[in-house]
């Protein structure tokens, strides 16, 4: 047995999901509730504890405990086999163990590191000065607690000489990034001192990293000192927060991107908690990866000073390419410099500067005519200059049009002369994928619904699959997929492979054959739980006649669609000449009335 297959031997699905959400019984066996990966009234989550598995009908979503687990951590497969293996009590095989373990030591030593930190904030006498800067930045105990915001004392081998206490060897503490090597002389010294510290963990709350914040006003020595690149810290790889704030993104579907560890906080602090921060910097391929896991919705709030940098503009673009959708926002004069000025001014400005960003084609233009006179031919040429790059970006025809139509009226200038300098950028300007593609994607194909109907009805109950087993034939379902997946059920009946009569099941949905592959069994757990919505409570004769009616129906859209196809061949038939073809497909035409 693989450690998957024993994760889900040892562990219940419905005690996993009710860890995370609380649930309600839905009849024998069955628990539902508001899906928690979108925003609905009515609860279309359905858990299913003789089958294991989950299932909304909002969102089309389902699985295992182990996809569930997925889904609500943002983890990965493996990630998710590691939590649920510590659930279970299970060992699981050791992969590249010497690199896991040197991972788990560093976290351990950066957990000693901020035990440290806490106790000589809220102990050290010298840490006056580290808790006055955080009163006068308005973070009460709890945000400091949350956070664990601490403090390094101004020493060069303090915490180095604790955690020796402690057992940690030099060589670890330089494998963490807390201290750095002497330069002249052998041993090592502290990283941070004299510093606020900020714990930076990874999205599943293990500590990676710190930020410390200088105390004193000495330009001479940098405001923001970071841990330098680890074996479980890379700045390009972690967002400040995100632990915190994953469950709400993906709650409300968008990520607030800030820049400071301070803009996160207060937020946090103030009820905005899906706020995560940049640390100063572009958002990067992980990040977006690390994003991607919750939502595909950003909202960013640049830095007042930098709005309309085209450093800055150019950080969004790999966002675009990876096909987030993304809103600007905007403070307002009165808020501040950033949202941590905003939200403790009062945290409504900052709530409604979220609601009220907008696209970044829309906040391109009004930063554009900033500062800027339209009727002044210089200016007319740098605001075209602007925003004539960013509509260069957009593939969709329509959107082009509407953006250059109201350029060319707020310049007043002609459509042609806008449309001969974009022929210019449009050469080497790259496609935003966030908007409409260039390629032409497929149509979402509409769901069988009488077919889903029909199939739910089958495997409603023992006794209605005997029935079906009579009456259903594989040809009945047009679709493919539920064509073949009846015919499979069938062949279990046929081998015995499903057990009709089991006692477990006598009023639920059948049990498939052990034998479906992974898509199949998906399949069969989303029309099983649409059978138990749908035909819960109804006595046995009412779900038969229904079944006999929708077969009735289904057919009828059978004949029906095989006549249209009928006619189009005749219709070719017709064309080639070939009289032969025409009396075969008529015959063929009048056997179906």
């Amino acid at each position: 047995m693989d450690s998957a297959q024993e994760i889900k031997t040892r562990l219940d699905v419905v005690d996993i999901v009710s860890e995370y959400i609380p649930l309600k019984p839905a009849g024998t066996g069955a628990f539902k509730a508001p899906c928690p990966f979108h925003q609905e009234r009515t609860p279309s989550f359905y858990v299913n504890r003789p089958r294991q598995s989950w299932h909304c009908f909002g969102c089309d979503q389902g699985g295992d405990l182990i996809s569930f687990v997925m889904r609500m951590e943002g983890m990965e497969f493996v990630e998710a086999i590691e939590l649920l293996a510590q659930k279970a009590g299970i060992v699981l095989p050791k992969y590249d163990g010497e690199k896991a373990s040197q991972r788990k030591r560093v976290h351990e030593v950066n957990d000693l590191a901020v035990k440290f930190f806490r106790a000589s904030l809220q102990n050290l006498p010298e840490a006056e000065v580290a808790r006055a800067y955080l009163a006068k930045r308005g973070l009460d105990d709890l945000t400091i607690d949350l956070f664990q915001i601490g403090y390094a004392p101004d020493s060069w081998s303090v915490l180095s000489e604790a955690l020796a206490k402690k057992g940690v060897t030099e060589s670890e503490l330089l494998a963490a990034g807390l201290c750095a090597k002497r330069e002249n002389g052998s041993g090592v010294y502290d990283r941070f001192r004299g510093r606020v510290m900020f714990p930076i963990t990874d999205v599943h709350g293990n500590i990676a990293g710190f930020t410390g914040r200088i105390l004193t006003d000495n330009k001479e020595i940098a405001k923001y000192v970071n841990t330098p690149e680890t074996a479980v810290y890379k700045k390009s790889s972690v967002l400040y927060g995100l632990e915190k704030a994953k469950g709400e993104i993906r709650r409300l579907d968008l990520a607030v991107i800030v820049e400071g560890n301070m803009d996160v906080v207060g937020s946090h602090q103030f009820g905005v908690t899906n706020v995560v921060a940049s640390s100063g910097t572009a958002l990067t391929s992980e990040q977006l990866s690390l994003i991607k896991r919750f939502t595909k919705n950003l909202a960013i709030a640049f830095d007042q000073d930098a709005a309309g940098n085209a450093a800055t503009l150019r950080g969004l673009d790999l966002a675009r390419q990876q096909d987030f959708t993304i809103k600007i926002i905007t403070l307002p004069p009165e808020a501040g410099k950033d949202p941590d000025d905003a939200v403790r001014k009062n945290p409504e400005l900052w709530k409604q500067a979220i609601k009220d960003a907008v696209g970044v084609m829309e906040w391109i233009y009004r930063n554009s005519f900033k500062g800027r006179t339209a009727s002044n031919p210089e200016d007319k040429k740098l605001i075209a200059k602007d925003i004539l790059t960013e509509i260069a970006r957009i593939a969709d025809p329509i959107e082009r049009d509407h953006w250059l139509k109201k350029l060319a009226k707020d310049l007043d200038v002609s459509e042609e002369a806008l449309k001969e300098a974009l022929k210019k950028k449009d050469g080497n300007a790259p496609r935003a994928t966030n908007h409409i593609a260039s390629e032409k994607k497929p149509a979402v194909q509409e769901k069988d619904t009488l077919e889903e109907r029909v199939f739910a009805y089958t495997i409603s109950r023992p006794d209605m699959f005997r029935l079906a087993v009579e009456t259903v034939h594989p040809d009945d379902f047009k679709n493919p997929s539920l064509s073949s997946l009846y015919n499979r059920l069938k062949l279990g009946y046929a081998q015995d492979e499903i057990n009709l009569n089991d006692p477990v099941i006598s009023g639920q949905t059948i049990r498939p054959p052990a034998t479906l592959s992974p898509d199949e069994a998906k399949t069969f757990d989303a029309l099983a739980f649409m059978a138990e919505r749908e035909t819960q409570g109804q006595p046995l004769d009412e779900l038969k006649r229904e079944l006999n009616t929708a077969v009735g129906q289904l057919r009828v859209q059978r004949r029906k669609y095989e006549r249209l196809q009928l006619e189009q061949e005749m219709r070719e038939a017709e064309r080639m000449g070939d009289q032969a073809r025409i009396l075969e497909l008529l015959k063929r035409f009048q056997a179906l009335n």
